[in-house]
């Protein structure tokens, strides 16, 4: 029996089947159909480097399917390369390409040689993949490079040519190419030194330069002799390398020198011309050439060459020549034969001599010379005259005289007046020239006298006579008056009469007056028989007699030539000139200051006189004359005749002796002595203290008083001591120590005494006045140290210390008693373990140990902790009395919480036709530990930070701790779940993450990045 199956079952089968593939996420493969497919590709197996080769790619399906699409991709299994499209737009390798037809052409692009192996993938929608291998073998693209050298002989320092030939067939151009096309070229060279040029640019060996295609021309420039080996290294655009090497012969280049002299002899001090020729090989060579010149050791003497342009050669040093020729001078100040080198030296170092001989000669000359006069007074000048002759070239000699006396002895002088010495030589004028003979002796003079050239040449002697005779003179004296008195000086005149006139002999006196007296003469006196001076014609002089009566003056005088003469007697006679001198002083009894009168009498009782005084003085006083003058003992001052008198003032105590002399014009000299006691100024000093004393540092008035007795006027200082107490004193707005000296007023004043130390003052206050008197007055003191005591309290601003919070502390410092203002606090503090922190205080940092300052009172300051432990700090507070109190106080600190997290990606609900859904969770809790609280505290909230890929930006999360997910150790917090792995925005992000405890306090921030499991 057939059984028919119901058509109503069939479609509720069919439907079944199309919702199940529908709810399918692989339902759009289901219900496609597939085809297979062939996929090729053709290419050119051997290519060049960086030339695009064309490749063909075919795929052909067995059926043709509209919703079919296909793709392929390639990757590199050997070789370095990529392809190129359609439009030069690089495909590089695993890029997918769509292929909207079946027939494509690539280009395939090596950037390295060798074998390419490249496979090539195609596949469908339906994921049906074919594969495919080519093969490309790759090589540079060739090309030509020639290098050869213009001559087998090079010469050193110069440009030597040298060719180097570029040629290519394919422009291939690798990447690191400058686009040109030219080719890179570097050398190298072994066994010698130099540089190429191109043009006039040098090129180093080792650095890279360019050339283009084609012939370029070098210049070498060899610095060493020798063989070289030129290694040089061609890259074309594309990488491709050629070296090429050349040897290279390098030599000197030639030259010829030679030096011819004008002529075999020269004349002393003439210049002789000496021809210098220098040739070279090449003379667009550049190479250079340096001259020298030197004295043969057999040459007599040397001499000095000189260049074409007149300059100095120093013997021995290289000067710079360019080859051609020249005319050098040669000349000399000596005689004899000379031997000159001279030497050419190339910068290749090559070197040639040549030389020159020539002998310099001598210019003779002829000397004569005579006497004016063959016979002179001694004394008396007379000229010689000379001549020098000469018929050679005189230019360039000088000539010089000297002369001996063979006998008699006198003065020889030039024009200018000059004293000339024996055996000396003195320049002289070529030609005629005088010198000038002064004899001093009698008798025959005989002088010789030679002259010197500058070359050593010497004349015979010329000898001259003369006969000298010895001078006379007549004297006579004359005086202004033959009657004076005593002691005044009588003017007259020595008159000294020379033959012959104007010898200016010397001439040596003394005197006789059967009398007491004496000569005066140019400021000099003599008395009789002492001798003076005198010179020819008149001789001005001053005699006086010391006693009356007639006084017979003859004046004896002796010539430096050994004449004497005496004076005719001549008669002065002298009266007496007498007086009275009295004195005496108004006050025998003064004191310091005080000033009395000193009354003084001359009378003359023969003669009239004018009068001078002067004193001498024991003691100390102060004298002044009738106008006020201060006068000093010693002088001598102008007085009057008659009463006068002069003051005296006492300067220091003692007994002042003076004795007063008054003086004639005769020299008549009377005393007078005079007595003065001198006292000292005196004087009252009391001082009185208006209280017992005080705290220390507490001061003290004292009243003073300075009564002066008698004359006063004195000025007064003061100091004070005090054994070993410490101490200052305060007056008139300045402050004093202990010895320091200061000026205080007559009459009352006061100071004030501040005790700086404990215990009794026993004070002395000492007083000085100007006139040297001293006083002193006693006062006794007693200081006590005060003690300010106090109380101290240190406390906490109210509230919870968190972690890193900075916190207030009060310091209150409390007197026992009546605070003085004056006492001062200072604290430090400490821990009792590590450094815990720091106070700001007033703007300003204080670590442990540092001291910082209080006000009396309440002081508040900041304490900013750096630790998270508990910790103690303690405070010692000192006042300015010494006091000390301590305290402390517990810092209880409430520490952070601390985040430990990760974050991952998590597949769940995998199973069935639909796969998995993705999760990304963020742990703050996990196997290997968990986000903590301190102190009592629990974590409240969770602030995540993580980055979103789809929207490009940073999204901040925040979770209350308690809407964790998890069990057991593993708490998360959920941040997205997808159907989708790839609609998953948090995947491999970035996060950072941090919780907050119930002290308000947030942790650190931790990152992390979301990780896949």
């Amino acid at each position: 029996m057939r059984t028919h199956t119901p058509r109503y079952i069939v479609s509720a089968t069919v439907l079944c089947l199309i919702l199940f593939f529908a709810c399918s996420k692989d339902f759009e493969n289901i219900i496609e159909d597939s085809f297979d497919f062939s996929f090729s590709g053709t290419n050119e197996e051997d290519i060049f480097i960086f030339e695009a080769s064309k490749t063909d790619f075919s795929l052909e399906p067995e059926r043709t399917v509209s919703d079919v699409t296909y793709y392929m991709r390639y990757t590199m299994i050997d070789g370095k390369g990529y392809y190129l499209g359609s439009e030069n737009d690089t495909i590089r390798e695993n890029d997918t390409i769509p292929l909207t037809d079946f027939d494509i052409s690539l280009n395939y692009m090596a950037v390295d040689t060798g074998a390419h192996k490249v496979k090539l993938y195609a596949w469908d929608s339906n994921q049906l993949t074919k594969e495919l291998d080519l093969v490309y073998n790759t090589s540079f693209a060739s090309f030509g490079f020639v290098l050869t050298k213009g001559s087998e002989a090079l010469i050193i320092n110069s440009k030597n040519p040298i060719n180097a030939t570029l040629i290519r067939d394919k422009e291939t151009v690798g990447p690191q190419s400058d686009g040109t096309g030219d080719f890179k070229i570097t050398y190298q060279l072994e066994n010698g030194t130099g540089l190429l040029y191109v043009g006039d640019t040098a090129h180093e060996p080792g650095k890279e330069f360019r050339l283009p295609k084609g012939v370029t021309e070098f210049g070498y420039q060899p610095e060493t002799l020798g063989e070289h080996r030129l290694t040089m290294t061609a890259v074309a655009p594309d990488g491709a390398t050629i070296t090429r090497e050349l040897l290279l012969q390098v030599g000197n280049l030639n030259f010829s020198f030679r030096a011819t002299a004008g002529s075999s002899q020269v004349e002393l001090n003439t210049n002789l011309a000496v021809n210098i020729d220098l040739q070279t090989q090449d003379e667009e060579s550049d190479v250079t050439y340096e001259i020298s010149h030197a004295f043969s050791p057999e040459s007599e003497g040397g001499g000095t060459v000189r260049d074409q342009n007149g300059g100095v050669m120093d013997p021995g040093t290289n000067r710079p020549i360019l080859p051609g020729n020249y005319n050098y001078t040669f000349q000399s100040v000596e005689l004899g034969q000379r031997k000159i080198y001279f030497d050419v030296r190339d910068s290749n170092g090559q070197t040639k001599r040549d030389s020159v001989e020539i002998a310099v000669a001598n210019i003779p000359f002829t000397f004569s010379g005579s006497s004016e006069s063959n016979s002179v007074f001694i004394g008396e000048r007379t000229q010689f005259n000379f001549n020098i002759k000469s018929n050679g070239n005189t230019n360039n000699i000088q000539y010089s005289v000297s002369y001996e006396i063979l006998d008699g002895n006198g003065t020889l002088r030039n024009e200018s007046g000059t004293e000339l010495r024996n055996s000396t030589d003195y320049p002289v004028n070529f030609g005629n020239f005088s010198l000038f003979y002064i004899p001093e002796t009698t008798d025959t003079h005989r002088i010789s006298f030679v002259v010197t050239d500058n070359f050593g040449q010497s004349s015979e002697p010329v000898i001259i006579d003369l006969e000298i005779k010895q001078n006379e003179f007549e004297v006579t004296f004359t005086p202004s008056k033959t009657s004076e008195f005593s002691n005044i000086p009588v003017s007259g005149i020595i008159n000294i009469d020379e033959e012959p006139e104007g010898t200016n002999d010397t001439y040596e006196a003394f005197f006789t007056s059967g009398k007491s007296g004496q000569v005066s003469i140019g400021g000099n006196t003599y008395g009789p028989g002492e001798k003076f001076n005198l010179g020819a014609d008149a001789n001005n002089i001053f005699y006086t007699g010391f006693e009356p009566g007639e006084h017979n003056l003859v004046f004896s005088v002796e010539s430096g030539s050994g004449v004497t003469h005496a004076t005719n007697p001549i008669a002065i006679t002298y009266q007496q000139v007498d007086f009275s001198f009295t004195g005496g002083i108004q006050k025998s009894d003064i004191s310091i200051g005080e000033v009395t009168s000193v009354n003084f009498n001359i009378s003359e009782t023969v003669g009239s006189s004018d009068y001078t005084m002067r004193f001498t003085m024991t003691g100390n006083a102060l004298i002044k004359d009738t106008n006020g003058n201060t006068v000093s003992p010693g002088n001598s001052y102008d007085i009057p005749k008659g009463n006068f008198n002069w003051s005296l003032e006492g300067v220091s105590e003692g007994t002042v002796l003076i004795t007063f002399f008054a003086q004639n014009e005769t020299g008549l000299e009377k005393p007078v002595e005079i007595t003065v006691n001198v006292s000292p100024k005196d004087y009252n000093f009391t001082a009185n203290a208006t209280g017992p004393g005080g705290f220390i540092g507490e001061s003290t008035t004292i009243n003073f008083n300075i009564t002066e007795l008698g004359l006063g006027g004195d000025t007064y200082t003061l100091y004070y001591s005090t054994g070993n107490a410490n101490s200052s004193f305060e007056f008139d707005g300045s402050v004093y120590g202990p010895g320091e000296t200061f000026t205080v007023p007559v009459g009352s004043f006061t100071g004030n005494y501040t005790g700086l130390s404990e215990g009794d003052h026993d004070i002395v206050f000492n007083v000085r006045s100007s006139s040297n008197v001293p006083k002193m007055a006693n006062v006794s003191l007693s200081y006590e140290r005060y003690v300010e005591q106090f109380d101290l309290t240190i406390s906490q601003a109210p509230g919870d210390r968190l972690e890193g919070d900075a916190f207030n502390i009060t310091v209150i410092t409390n007197a026992e008693g009546t605070h003085d203002p004056t006492v001062t606090y200072e604290m430090v503090f400490s821990f009792r373990g590590n450094r815990a922190g720091y106070i700001i205080y007033s703007g300003t940092r204080y670590d442990e140990g540092e001291t910082v300052p209080l006000n009396y009172g309440s002081t508040n300051m900041t304490f900013y902790p750096d630790t998270p432990d508990k910790f103690s700090i303690d405070f010692a507070v000192d006042n300015s009395t010494g006091e000390t109190r301590n305290g402390s106080t517990f810092v209880d600190t409430l520490r952070r919480p601390v985040a430990l997290v990760k974050g991952e990606k998590h597949n769940v609900s995998c199973g069935g036709l639909n796969g998995c859904d993705y999760q990304v969770r963020i742990y703050t809790c996990f196997d290997i530990g968990c986000s903590e609280a301190y102190g009592g505290a629990t974590l409240d909230q969770v602030e995540i930070r993580i980055y979103n890929r789809r929207d490009n930006r940073w999204d901040t999360r925040v979770f209350n701790y308690n809407e964790a997910i998890g069990n057991g150790v593993d708490r998360y917090f959920l941040l997205e779940e997808e159907a989708r792995e790839s609609r998953l925005r948090y995947l491999d992000q970035d996060f950072e993450v941090r919780v907050r405890d119930t002290n308000n306090q947030w942790s650190e921030r931790v990152t992390g990045r979301v990780v896949r499991v």
